[in-house]
């Protein structure tokens, strides 16, 4: 990012701080960058002179990536960030709810965004003259990049399972769901981001010069292109889906036919020794000494001729 002339404060308060009163002042003392928590920070923002409509749609409980333009100076951009805090899975997304209008920057989150986090360290430790139109623009970038990362990590994951499929290895049926999981989660959240960044590109807010909004085209084809590579990824963890599927129905019904190649064997062999044991008078062979053996014989040439029938009409 190229540094800018313009040079703004990144605001902070102190639980002990006068905070309206510095508020009050914000106007006087050029550009800056106020960046809240929602749950913690709902008597601050009261006190910045924004609309209540405004007020209302920073602070809203749940939000979707969406762009409202407000005037010709000034619009809202509601974005979604992978989730990167501790315990917490990427695909639940954080929201980052963001009011510009070139010269003052709120933003406003529910829980901790790292993109954000990174830049107010860069801020205060080396690139203290970035305008706010920069730190505007490199919020998305870093939230972006977050997101291709990630997107990077479910490609490489599909690229192990389709691997352990071309070897002929078990495939573990957790790993093929969660990685669907992921990216329905995901992709919820990326589609609509796309349609916000592309309203954000058509905006006539007057402070956007032709090489912020080169930039912003550039963010417009990043979200493009990762949505592309996430419905690749849906597509593939399908493809891995039903093959998997397809493996245990297989194996399902290998052994169902097993079973019943046995069973059609062993049902007339059954049949005759159920017969044989009937106590009753009058049993051919039943005072024979040669009895037992003749019934053995009898049947082992019928499992034989069973194989062989079986085999003729190719049952196995």
């Amino acid at each position: 990012m190229t540094k800018s002339q313009a040079s703004f404060r990144l605001e902070k308060h102190a639980p002990d701080s006068p905070f309206k009163q510095q508020a009050k002042n914000y106007s006087k003392s050029g550009q800056y960058w106020m960046h809240l928590m929602r749950t913690e920070d709902q008597e601050l923002i009261d006190t910045l002179n924004i609309a209540d409509n405004e007020k209302e749609a920073l602070m809203a409980e749940v939000t979707r990536p969406s762009f409202w333009q407000v005037t010709d100076r000034e619009f809202i951009l509601f974005l979604r960030a992978v989730n990167l805090n501790p315990n917490s899975e990427p695909e639940d997304m954080v929201s980052l709810r963001i009011l510009c209008d070139g010269e003052r920057l709120i933003s406003v989150m529910n829980r901790p965004v790292q993109a954000a986090r990174e830049i107010k360290i860069l801020i205060e430790n080396q690139y203290a003259h970035w305008s706010i139109v920069d730190v505007f623009l490199e919020l998305i970038r870093n939230v972006l990049t977050k997101i291709e990362k990630h997107v990077k990590h479910l490609m490489e994951k599909v690229d192990q399972l389709e691997e352990l499929e071309d070897q002929d290895s078990e495939i573990p049926f957790h790993e093929v769901h969660n990685l669907r999981r992921a990216v329905s989660r995901l992709s919820r959240f990326t589609v609509p981001q796309l349609e916000s960044i592309k309203k954000l590109s058509a905006s006539e807010c007057n402070w956007l010069k032709e090489n912020h909004r080169q930039e912003i085209r550039e963010f417009l084809n990043k979200m493009n292109y990762l949505n592309e590579e996430i419905m690749l990824i849906r597509e593939r963890s399908e493809i891995l889906n039903n093959e998997l599927s397809n493996n245990i129905s297989n194996r399902a019904n290998k052994n169902l036919y097993l079973i019943s190649i046995i069973s059609v064997i062993f049902l007339p062999l059954s049949f005759i020794t159920g017969l044989l044991g009937i106590n009753v008078g009058g049993m051919p062979g039943a005072s024979s000494e040669d009895g037992f053996l003749i019934v053995s014989i009898i049947i082992v040439v019928m499992g034989i001729v069973q194989g062989i029938l079986m085999k003729m009409f190719r049952w196995f």
